[in-house]
């Protein structure tokens, strides 16, 4: 009989979702497994909103006090052998220490983001606004609290050495599942005809656009090169409107928002892509980031430029180019070299597929991960 883990999420509604249901997709290989959390917003995560073979247990987020009522609701949801609790936060972490409490089961923390980091960016009145928030169950003081009560977690998995050194664990990076993203299947022309005009340069990002991100940067990269066969691409939503409505006000003609997209169709979409930038900016909401559309881009065998920021230059390791986070100038001429030669560009996407198969796939995850849970 299969060992069932329970996989804890803190909320189903937004992209930080794409972690639980990375880590859902590899481990039901092994293992059966159900989620269990909270949606904070209009239902799961429409990326993620199913995978099949894998039960769904959800119950709709809410404030305190009303939340407490919450509390039994969610461990009683729980069935597993084993808890998976996805970051180290109350309406996850919290619930998993409860559970690990009352029924003795074995609980696994992974932590993928510094969440008090997050916070610390702010202006000091606005990190002082979020210090009292007490009504949201997982503002600032309770994600401060939790990520002190680590120790109550059996093992703990992250995505970064830096991640590591503060909280300790293993690496367990975003895999990806190397053989459905595979460029060989996919018609890039086909996929470019959808995006973008004939004869059209596309310079993709994927993921959701944020101010961290530095899709700006991008914006005024393609300023300095001035090229009209050049656009910018961004595939994936932000559900601040305002912040997509300035990135078309300062990006004018020149970018192109394509919106959410469901996860089985980002390798068709990456295939149109002439380069990828994955521009992050050195933030304290970053510094132990991961992004995980680096690992779709890698392993779509896609030219790849990016920051030296977190483990992003380890990870490529030769398989990109890299600049200094926030430098445009830098990054034009990485792009103006990358379009005149399309054939080193093409070199480099195909070291960072190799790198993507040996380290990043799916079946090391599952290696790795199974030397975590088969033990407990």
């Amino acid at each position: 009989m299969k060992k069932k883990i329970t996989i804890l999420s803190h909320n189903l509604s937004g992209n930080s979702f794409g972690r639980a249901y990375l880590l859902a997709r590899v481990l039901m290989r092994r293992y059966d497994i159900e989620i269990v959390g909270t949606c904070f917003g209009n239902g799961v995560w429409p990326p993620c909103s199913n995978i099949n073979g894998v039960t769904y247990k959800i119950l709709e987020g809410c404030n305190y006090p009303k939340f407490f009522s919450s509390f039994n609701k969610l461990l009683k949801m729980i069935t597993g052998d084993v808890i998976y609790a996805i970051k180290a936060l109350p309406t996850s972490f919290g619930i998993g220490i409860l559970k690990h409490i009352s029924s003795r089961l074995p609980l696994v923390l992974d932590i993928d983001d510094w969440e008090v980091g997050f916070y610390l960016s702010k202006t000091k009145m606005k990190f002082i606004e979020k210090s009292l928030n007490f009504i949201n169950p997982n503002g600032l003081p309770y994600c401060w609290l939790l990520e002190k009560m680590t120790g109550f977690a059996d093992k703990i998995t992250t995505v970064s050495p830096f991640l590591q050194n503060k909280f300790g664990g293993v690496i367990i990076p975003h895999g990806k599942d190397t053989e459905t993203f595979d460029p060989k299947l996919y018609n890039s022309a086909e996929a470019k005809k959808k995006i973008a005009p004939d004869e059209c340069k596309i310079i993709m990002y994927l993921g959701s656009p944020r101010p961290h991100k530095g899709l700006e940067d991008v914006i005024y990269a393609l300023d300095i090169l001035n090229r009209k066969d050049v656009i910018f691409v961004v595939i994936g939503s932000n559900p601040d409107k305002a912040y997509e409505k300035h990135l078309l006000t300062i990006g004018k003609e020149r970018i192109r928002l394509f919106g959410m997209i469901n996860f089985n169709d980002i390798p068709f979409y990456l295939s149109a892509a002439d380069i990828v930038v994955i521009p992050q900016r050195a933030l304290p909401e970053t510094i132990g980031q991961v992004p995980a559309k680096l690992f779709d881009a890698m392993a779509m065998a896609r030219p790849i430029i990016s920051t030296r920021v977190s483990m992003i230059p380890q990870i490529l390791d030769g398989g990109g180019c890299l600049f200094d986070p926030g430098d445009s100038n830098q990054l034009a001429d990485l792009i103006e070299y990358l379009l005149s030669n399309p054939e080193k560009a093409q070199e480099l996407g195909a070291i960072a597929r190799e790198r993507c198969i040996a380290n990043y796939s799916w079946d090391r995850m599952e290696e790795d991960l199974a030397g975590i849970f088969d033990v407990l």
